[in-house]
């Protein structure tokens, strides 16, 4: 999520390669990772009908897919969120699309689809979503964790010394019409007691953004002078304790922008239909995010310090979802996952693309799993034009695994790097990198794809990545 220069590093995409109906199968199992969201937009594929699957041209199965996909974003709920939250970004976004199109789940309370989530994926334990260095021995890492009872998340931090992690203390808003709240938008960092947290809290009638501030001592719940209820946040990114930008999406579909001022949260004015699932901003007043429009194309966006503007940015296939952003002054690098159904399978290929110049331009990235298997990037993070790092994972085809994934860029070529796999279900969900030869990743692990869920965490050296043990 974050970036060892205090601009985070992002998140990130996913690809599927496999039969329909091999898909569908799966959606009562969902698993860590590349394989949720493919079952996910699977689901969507289910709701468009037959004109997604057979429609006479490859153009006219990208819009019925398209369309499926995208209807559901009026169904976004904390819920559903939630209920993916093994899963990206991407996993998550397409999650409450899917849902919403199966209908249904807008007739229930937030609270009411949350325990309904729970139990219905059978998933329990903590995962982290996003992590933030400022140096080799300081990073901070957050998300979420299933309540005691099951019924409920609680926010999730964790502070990594060097050699351990430790668990921190995090307020988790309860109240008469609160039941609780999560840190998965990520982490910024600019300083080893300063770090910003972001997510959402939820009720019985709404869920808005939540954000919480480290002091070097303490986490403490930020107040939200103008709250944008019925959204929530994906990314988040501050040039210093004063200047954070969040941003994510609406139930309404509309995309959502909020600041920190040091003081509290307020919204900003977007206009675009869609969602913004990563922010990087290395300096104040100038901020881009990326993530998918209505039409399930790849979206990018700007603040210039006074207002967001739309980018031009590539959309090489039918469907694109950039999901993570790492940017230095006016150069970027995002990754996302593209592709276009045909009518027995929808193929989708890690997607990246980088801003040289205020241009976007495709990047080659090469798919670094065997056929079959589904590949998700889900963070990236850059230390230079010429560096980055991006993680994720991949899942084989019948869902049976899923491994860890790492893949660095030189600012001419993607080389995959080899990552630690310490159980069945793995899978990394953001990275941060305060110097090139050395990054924090984390996510998940789980031994059972719908079993209890571990923090997984892997640091690289330059040369290799070694899990080390996170506390639940």
């Amino acid at each position: 999520m974050a970036s060892g220069d205090g601009a985070p590093a992002p998140q990130g995409g996913t690809r599927w390669r496999a039969s329909l109906p091999r898909l569908s199968r799966r959606a009562a199992a969902p698993v860590l990772g590349a394989s949720l969201t493919a079952t996910v937009l699977a689901g969507a594929m289910m709701a468009a009908g037959p004109a997604a699957a057979s429609a006479a041209s490859p153009a006219a199965r990208t819009a019925a897919t398209a369309r499926a996909v995208t209807a559901a974003l009026a169904g976004r709920t904390p819920a559903t969120r939630a209920a993916a939250r093994l899963g990206s970004p991407a996993a998550r976004w397409l999650l409450s699309r899917a849902q919403a199109t199966a209908g249904g789940a807008r007739a229930m309370t937030p609270q009411a689809r949350m325990a309904a989530a729970t139990n219905a994926f059978g998933v329990n334990g903590a995962v982290l979503y996003g992590v933030s260095c400022t140096g080799r021995s300081q990073c901070t890492a957050t998300g979420m964790a299933s309540t005691r009872s099951g019924k409920n998340v609680k926010t999730v931090a964790e502070r990594w010394n060097g050699t351990a992690w430790t668990l921190q203390s995090t307020p988790t808003p309860t109240s008469r019409t609160l039941q609780g709240g999560t840190l998965i938008a990520g982490v910024s960092c600019t300083s080893a007691t300063a770090c910003m947290a972001a997510g959402f809290s939820y009720g019985k009638k709404a869920d808005q953004l939540l954000g919480e501030g480290w002091n070097g001592r303490t986490w403490a719940s930020q107040p939200d002078a103008a709250p944008a209820v019925r959204g929530e946040p994906s990314g988040i990114s501050c040039t210093w304790a004063k200047d954070c930008t969040a941003v994510g999406g609406r139930d309404s579909g509309m995309t959502l922008a909020e600041h920190w001022n040091g003081r509290r949260w307020s919204a900003e004015t977007t206009k675009h239909a869609g969602s913004l699932m990563g922010v990087s901003c290395p300096a104040a007043g100038n901020c881009t995010a990326v993530g998918t429009n209505e039409n399930a194309k790849a979206l990018a966006a700007h603040w210039n310090g006074k207002a967001w503007s739309d980018q031009s940015v590539a959309s090489p296939d039918g469907i694109n979802l950039l999901s993570d952003v790492s940017c230095t002054t006016l150069d970027c690098v995002a990754v996302g996952t593209g592709g276009t159904p045909t009518s027995s399978a929808l193929d989708l290929t890690p997607l990246a693309e980088q801003r040289v110049g205020g241009k976007w331009s495709a990047l080659t990235i090469p798919d670094p799993a065997p056929a079959g298997d589904f590949v998700e990037l889900t963070s990236v993070s850059c230390t230079s034009a010429s560096n980055c790092m991006a993680v994720g994972d991949y899942t084989d085809a019948a869902g049976t695994t899923a491994t860890t994934l790492a893949m660095q860029w030189n600012g001419t070529t993607w080389t995959a790097e080899g990552t630690a796999s310490p159980a069945k279900f793995s899978a990394l969900l953001s990275v941060s990198c305060p110097s090139a030869t050395h990054c924090v990743a984390v996510g998940a692990r789980s031994a059972k794809a719908n079993g209890t869920v571990s923090p997984l965490t892997e640091v690289w050296n330059g040369s290799t990545w070694t899990a080390v043990t996170a506390p639940r």
